[in-house]
């Protein structure tokens, strides 16, 4: 699975989607419990059915920037949680945030 994702630059406002893509290598289908980001400008979109093994499955992140972060270079985590070994995962993005558009 990749594991971060950088959008480069990005206007305030707008929303920015990636959608991280990662296979079922285990044996039992894989489970996402849960897809938590570090604050509320990023929002992550859990698959709600299960992996089967060998399957490919989608996550999709929507990074919204504020105001506040124009002229910066942002790093947001995600922490995921899962029915693996270690259960959680983590995806950073980052993005740099320009004004007007």
């Amino acid at each position: 699975m990749e594991v971060d994702h950088n959008y480069g630059d990005v206007f305030y406002p707008s929303d920015n989607k990636y959608t991280f893509k990662f296979k079922n290598t285990g044996t039992e289908p894989l489970t996402i419990i849960s897809a938590k980001a570090s604050c509320g400008c990023t929002v992550p979109r859990k698959p709600e059915a299960p992996v089967l093994p060998g399957e490919i499955g989608e996550m999709d992140v929507v990074f919204q920037p504020k105001e506040g972060q124009i002229g910066q270079e942002v790093t947001k985590r995600i922490t995921v949680t899962a029915n693996t070994q270690p259960s959680q995962t983590y995806l950073d993005i980052k993005a740099n945030v320009v004004g007007g558009m």
